[in-house]
């Protein structure tokens, strides 16, 4: 029988016999692995009207909350699991999940240490330790707790990628670019590492490869806008003006006019003493601000230092207001 003929017949029988608690107990299960959160809540919610003692009742419930992104109500389900059955680490995991995601960082760090003493092989829970650490700025005791994790499944490339954040954070730039790789090696999809590498070699002057892990990162990830500014201004530093202008019209095919394709735009023009296209690029940078992440000040001083252009220019209908290399170069 498949899941939708059993669905339904558990559907039947408990219309038939609500009191059927067993069928009723399947059916929420089967809900809450389908994605009917709400369904199963309810289900969930009249069982445990019945069995007010079932810890498993109060975990599940707990469950649906989460996934419903109704944190406070998951945190009291969870609460009253461990009150039932204190020494479950799947319970107490969960508690500190929802902790953590009501912004309770001390409490939850606690769970996540209560969960390591019942079970000292939980990478999981030695990831969010190292996490939470991190948070709040302890590095030391951070890498040590994402070492842990790597440890107890070296398979975990979310543990390489953050341990190799540490290693960056600390100054320890080779051991982090040898994370990295391992995070490549692990899922080659995950743009993040490229971009990482990206930035270290950026900041080692080592530009034709910080140019190779950029550009992956846009191939794993075309929407990720602080590649494309950080590739743009390689291309410019290295005078490769038509390549930099390539990857602003790919970033506008992306992502959308927005602030920061302006002002790189701008650099673009001011390069090639196109003033008209200069001035107008900043201009709409400022009109497009919600979406500038360069100091907007230092772009307004530069348009007001920047030389007006003749009047008769100013009138005329221009294509800079949406500007492409191809349409504007030579």
């Amino acid at each position: 029988m498949n899941d939708v003929s059993r669905f339904e017949n558990l559907k039947k029988t408990i219309e038939n016999d609500p009191t059927n608690f067993q069928a009723r107990r399947e059916i929420a299960m089967m809900c809450l692995d389908m994605g009917f959160d709400s369904m199963a809540l309810k289900h969930l919610n009249y069982l445990v009207q019945t069995f007010p003692n079932d810890a498993n009742l109060y975990f599940n419930i707990g469950i649906c909350w989460e996934k419903l992104k109704q944190f406070k109500f998951a945190l009291n389900s969870y609460k009253k699991a461990v009150e039932l059955k204190e020494d479950e680490p799947d319970f107490i995991y969960n508690l500190a999940l929802a902790y953590e995601n009501l912004g309770e960082d001390d409490e939850a760090l606690m769970q996540f240490k209560r969960v390591v003493c019942l079970e000292s092989d939980d990478s999981n829970s030695f990831f969010c330790i190292g996490c939470l650490l991190a948070k709040k700025g302890d590095y030391e005791n951070a890498i040590k707790c994402f070492k842990k994790a790597i440890e107890y499944n070296f398979g975990d490339y979310f543990a390489h990628f953050h341990l190799g954040n540490m290693y960056h954070k600390t100054g320890e730039i080779d051991k982090a670019v040898e994370e990295y790789k391992k995070v490549i090696q692990l899922s080659g999809d995950y743009s993040w590492a490229y971009f990482n590498l990206g930035q270290i070699f950026y900041d080692k002057g080592d530009l034709e490869n910080a140019i190779i892990m950029l550009n992956l990162t846009i191939e794993k990830n075309c929407k990720d806008r602080e590649a494309y500014k950080l590739l743009t201004q390689l291309y410019i530093k290295t005078g490769d003006i038509e390549t930099a202008a390539a990857v602003l019209d790919e970033m506008k095919e992306n992502l959308g006019e927005n602030g920061d394709f302006y002002f790189l735009y701008s650099k673009i023009y001011e390069i090639k003493k196109d003033l008209k296209g200069y001035r107008k690029c900043l201009d709409m940078a400022l009109k497009n601000e919600s979406s500038l992440s360069f100091n907007k000040l230092a772009v307004m001083k530069e348009l007001r230092e920047c030389p007006k252009t003749p009047e008769k220019d100013e009138e005329e209908p221009s294509k800079e207001e949406n500007p492409s290399y191809e349409e504007n170069k030579g």
